[in-house]
């Protein structure tokens, strides 16, 4: 018996059934289900985005929940554990510069650290360890020495703190303010002389008496200098060292403190005024990103407004609108150019020209000054 031939459209039938067979084991598949390659971008995505292999720690001089330096440093930390998630952070509490620092550090580096935070100046503690180390980073505050693996880090202070003079200025009766401070670094000095020039623009007869401590917390001595200033005549206190006590103090006396990176409206809130708060998560990233690109910058970076390093905390309840409105003012002014705080001309405290008329201190310029107080502070820098 002859095979038969199949017609034209036998052959039609039997493609198109092989067609619909092929169609159907490849939804099976999962190869035309846009579903499916959805999900799979996502868990790709998710994988991408897992940073549990990148380990950092943060070094605090003090306690994290001093509610100030180091509280604002460890704030700064949680919102990096948020940008990458599953990243590996931790931080290690009341290390003093010296060598409990130096041994924090390469304590760090033996558990695995990719990048080391100093919250304050460790320089010196940590620029040995970094050198033996290459492939660990570091980030220091205040810092300068060069090294390829270390990033130095200062805050432009003096953009919030001119905010804070302005509260001063406008709060005190008797127009004595104090202020006490740590140590005679530049960036102490800075936010001093721009805390004063706020002081006096609203205020020229009032003066800022600073006295410097030699120390970033010890609320003993912190006392004494509070209720020293109150029984001078201060109604007004800043500061640039960490105790609640210059709350207290004020609270008691009927006046009204400054905090130096803190919040403490609802501690002592008739006395609450005002206070500048850094936020170092935006330099934190910035770095990460930059290690995990391979881009990573060794040097110093500065920042202030602009650079998203520095808020404002509350304001207390006796802060008048009208001064509001002038620290709105002079924020546009410093993010859109249009206000210099340290324009020429300024004298110190001595009488000395140090910037002349028509010129200016420049943003990139300020990291190191000042060795210099301006006109309007009684208190003098101490030698060495």
């Amino acid at each position: 018996m002859p095979l038969m031939q199949k017609s034209p459209r036998t052959h039609f039938r039997l493609l198109t059934a092989l067609l619909l067979t092929l169609s159907v084991i490849a939804a099976a598949c999962g190869g035309s289900d846009p579903s499916t390659t959805e999900a799979s971008t996502e868990i790709d995505q998710a994988a991408a985005d897992d940073y549990s292999d990148f380990k950092v720690v943060m070094i605090l001089d003090g306690s994290a929940e001093d509610g100030g330096w180091n509280t604002t440093h460890l704030r700064s930390g949680r919102k990096v554990e948020a940008n990458f998630p599953g990243i590996d952070f931790s931080f290690v509490e009341e290390i003093e510069p010296g060598q409990p620092a130096t041994n924090a550090f390469q304590d760090a580096v033996d558990a695995g650290a990719n990048l080391v935070i100093g919250t304050t100046f460790y320089q010196f503690d940590m620029i040995d360890v970094a050198a033996e180390n290459p492939d660990v980073y570091f980030l220091t505050w205040s810092g300068f020495e060069p090294q390829p693996n270390v990033g130095h880090f200062s805050q432009a202070s003096e953009d919030g703190r001119y905010m804070d003079g302005i509260v001063a200025g406008s709060l005190t009766k008797s127009n004595i303010i104090g202020y006490p401070v740590g140590f005679s670094f530049e960036e102490v000095n800075r936010a001093l002389n721009a805390f004063t020039l706020g002081v006096r623009e609203v205020n020229p007869d009032a003066e800022v008496r600073a006295v410097y401590l030699n120390t970033w917390f010890d609320p003993a001595i912190e006392q004494q200098a509070a209720e020293a200033l109150a029984n001078a005549g201060a109604d007004v206190i800043a500061h640039e060292v960490g105790s609640q006590v210059y709350a207290t103090v004020m609270a008691q006396n009927d006046g009204y403190v400054i905090g130096y990176t803190n919040d403490w409206s609802d501690f002592e809130p008739e006395a609450w005024a005002s206070s500048l708060l850094f936020d170092w998560s935006t330099y934190y990233i910035e770095q990460i990103d930059a290690i995990l690109a391979g881009e990573f910058e060794a040097g110093m970076s500065y920042g202030g407004l602009k650079e998203g390093w520095i808020e404002f905390a509350p304001y207390g309840p006796d802060v008048t609108q009208e001064t509001l409105d002038l620290i709105d003012e002079r924020v546009a002014g410093i993010l859109d150019g249009t206000f210099d705080m340290f324009a020429g001309p300024i004298k110190d405290n001595q009488g000395n020209i140090v910037v002349a008329e028509g010129e200016t201190i420049a943003f990139g310029d300020r990291s190191a000054c000042c060795q210099w107080l301006v006109e309007g502070i009684v208190g003098e820098i101490p030698a060495g």
